[in-house]
């Protein structure tokens, strides 16, 4: 049997080791206590609560409310209200993204972001800021700072936004000849601060007389607007004798204010007025129309073309922020910039020197009217009306015979319903404006100077077609149109491919040429004639 092995003998650890976890200890022990006493006493929520009522005093500019204790005075109240004054009624949506303290939880860091909406639908202008804050006897207060405005000021420095207006899209004609495009002009219109009140209807009658528009209309307008606001009545190119004409005849007016511009004109004040339109200052019915698209002082288009085409020709209007010494905005910086797009041409198939030929000979008296179409492709090439009116397009004529319509109707069961349809005198033109195609309700025809062309242009082309007037747009084709017999029919009916009564109205296929013509003054042949001689 062996004897028992002797016990190990204890191994002793050095003094040192106790001292380094004695201190360990200490040091855990100490810490735990600073975490949880930091956990108690966590001032995150106080201070995020003081930088949110900062916010919410920079936003409504409402500053010296306390928010900002005394680093806030009369004098930084009045240098917020000054270096805001150009951004007039925006205001940005500011947020806390988050607040950091500093160990000792007596001084912190709020992050902001400002998110200003200068224009709906555009790109907004965003910015980061960073808000001191700092806690003491009462609590947690923000400190005041000009880069909470937006980064970057510098003393003195002001702010504004400015609509960046895009270049109006032309109207071009056949053979690319400009129709409308951006002219040197002249406003002609009524200063209101330059009269009282009570003389300011009598002399914006006055300026519609003179210049030729609704003079109700305009004395309304004026009453509209504000007592500061310059009212535009007109629009003259700066050269030529129609704007010396018209400037001398509203130079004695009171009140009137003639300033420079550039806008979209026509070739000349008259020329395809009822068709193309103008282009003028939005009204605030369009204001408030448009849902914010469009905004005081944004050129837009007022009737016709210009109107019914308004979104592309217009184009988009752009915005910059800028900042500028105070007294010197020649010196504007940029800070954030949303460039305008331009609007896009027009093109359209009208001829310029026949419109302007069919216009010399109607003159301006009484309703008349000249509509030429090709049909060998349908292209629209004359549309002229006696000045304010829109005879070739609306005028009611009762055509007694007309052999297009006629024929179709003696050979087709349903009669006229189905020879204007058969024609494409249903539905709408398309041509950006309004027409009156045809009636046939009561068994009585009705049809426009429009209609005449198109139906003697379809027996031209000896298929029934549309008249278009857009050079990238093609019409749609006409279900079940003219059948070759019945082309055939109506030429026969047609006496040396004239129709009409001589009177009120006539309608002619000469070569590639489809026209008809409306006299109220009872010359339709005589002004057929002399259209047709060049004369």
């Amino acid at each position: 049997m062996d004897a028992p092995r002797p016990a190990a003998p204890r191994t002793r650890r050095p003094v040192w080791m106790w001292w380094f976890v004695g201190a360990l200890a200490v040091v855990l022990a100490a810490g735990g206590g600073f975490f949880a006493w930091r956990t108690i006493n966590d001032q995150t929520g106080p201070a995020t609560v003081a930088a949110q009522r900062a916010v919410d005093a920079l936003t409504n500019h409402t500053i010296g409310d306390g928010a900002f204790a005394a680093t806030v005075g009369p004098n930084e109240i009045d240098d917020l209200a000054a270096t805001l004054r150009g951004m007039g009624t925006l205001k940005p949506v500011v947020t806390v993204q988050n607040v950091q303290l500093d160990d000792q939880q007596r001084r912190g860091t709020a992050r902001l972001q400002a998110d200003w909406t200068i224009h709906q639908g555009k790109p907004h202008w965003v910015q980061d800021a960073y808000l001191q804050l700092a806690r003491g006897a009462d609590g947690w207060t923000a400190v005041w700072s000009r880069d909470l405005i937006a980064s970057g000021l510098q003393p003195g420095d002001r702010l504004r936004a400015v609509r960046l207006a895009p270049v109006r899209g032309e109207v071009i004609g056949a053979d690319d000849e400009r129709l409308v495009w951006n002219q040197d002009a002249r406003r002609i219109g009524l200063d209101k601060p330059q009269l009282p009140a009570d003389r300011q209807p009598a002399a914006a009658r006055a300026l519609a007389k003179a210049v030729g528009i609704d003079p109700d209309a305009y004395v309304a307008k004026v009453a509209a607007y504000g007592p500061k606001a310059f009212v535009e009545a007109a629009v003259v190119r700066s050269v030529g004798s129609e704007a010396w004409s018209v400037l001398a005849k509203v130079a004695n007016v009171p009140g009137v204010r003639v300033l420079d511009a550039v806008r979209p004109l026509a070739r000349t004040g008259s020329f395809a007025r009822a068709l193309l339109g103008s282009v003028g200052e939005a009204t605030g019915d369009i204001i408030k129309a448009s849902g914010g698209t469009i905004r005081e002082g944004d050129l837009v288009g007022l009737g016709g073309l210009q109107n019914s085409r308004n979104a592309s020709l217009m184009g988009i209007t752009g915005f910059v922020v800028q900042a500028y010494p105070d007294g010197h905005s020649e010196a504007a910086r940029d800070l954030f910039r949303v460039p305008a797009v331009n609007g896009e041409a027009l093109r359209i198939t009208l001829s310029q020197p026949m419109q302007q030929r069919a216009e010399a000979l109607i003159g301006s008296i009484g309703r008349r009217a000249v509509v030429v179409v090709r049909p060998s492709d349908g292209a629209l090439l004359v549309l002229a009306s006696t000045p304010g009116t829109t005879a070739a397009t609306t005028r009611r004529i009762y055509p007694d015979a007309f052999a297009p319509v006629d024929v179709v109707a003696r050979l087709r069961a349903d009669g006229l319903p189905a020879a204007v349809a058969a024609l494409g005198l249903d539905g709408e033109a398309r041509i950006g404006v309004p027409v009156f195609l045809a009636a046939t309700d009561g068994g009585s025809l009705r049809l426009s100077a429009f209609s005449l062309a198109s139906a003697m242009a379809s027996v031209g082309a000896g298929e029934s077609r549309r008249p278009h007037l857009f050079a990238d747009e093609q019409q749609p084709a006409i279900a079940d149109g003219l059948r070759p017999g019945e082309v055939a029919a109506i030429k026969r009916g047609l006496k040396a491919g004239a129709a009409g009564d001589g009177r009120l109205w006539t309608a002619v296929l000469r070569g590639d040429l489809a026209v008809a013509v409306y006299d109220s003054t009872g010359h339709a042949d005589a002004l057929m004639k002399r259209y047709l001689d060049g004369s």
